[in-house]
């Protein structure tokens, strides 16, 4: 009787983090409705980056594929809406967004607020310039880059990265690190590297 107790909690914890997942997946297409719907695009220039969005789908796709439960502190280099930094928390990691935009990054706070879920605890989005900052604290990066890796942020990650680096993309990869991993996702393409 009481391992069919344990398998019931099991099954109880499962099926609330999916339904925190199907919250995050509604609320992010609740505002792209909002923003199509006023005349904006899905895009926007930040004034040092430009933000596009991803699919939440494909986040919780990416982070079950790279095991994101293994890690602890996660950011995002360029976080926008905070999509990935809220969909990264699921996973029960320490998430971070960094990105410079301050209607972006309001509207990820609003996001967080409204959404009010026990995971985001350990969420924080930081207004600031990743080329500023110290990485090396981080254990796993995210990035859909806009620019050329050799551009700075190679060099940077050279001397920062401690652990891995998630590039989002076709376009834009570093030359300088170590490839491990590259995964196809609903067509988007996902490439993990190390030192």
């Amino acid at each position: 009787m009481e391992q069919k107790s344990v398998k019931i909690e099991q099954n109880a914890a499962i099926q609330t983090t999916q339904e925190h997942i199907e919250k995050v997946k509604q609320m992010y297409q609740t505002f792209e409705k909002y923003l199509l719907k006023n005349g904006m695009f899905l895009a926007r220039d930040t004034g040092i980056g430009y933000w596009g969005v991803t699919h939440v789908q494909d986040l919780h796709d990416l982070f079950t594929q790279i095991e994101l439960h293994k890690h602890q502190n996660f950011l995002d280099l360029g976080s926008g809406d905070g999509r990935a930094v809220l969909m990264a928390a699921l996973f029960g990691v320490k998430a971070t967004g960094v990105e410079a935009d301050d209607w972006l990054i309001n509207c990820a706070l609003d996001i967080k607020r409204k959404l009010d879920l026990p995971h985001f605890a350990n969420v924080q989005f930081l207004k600031d310039d990743f080329m500023k900052m110290d990485l090396s604290k981080y254990d796993i990066l995210y990035i859909n880059p806009d620019k050329p890796f050799h551009r700075g942020l190679e060099q940077k990650l050279g001397r920062d990265l401690k652990g891995k680096l998630v590039v989002h993309g076709y376009e834009f990869l570093p030359t300088a690190l170590q490839k491990e991993k590259e995964m196809i996702i609903n067509g988007e393409k996902f490439s993990v590297f190390r030192k």
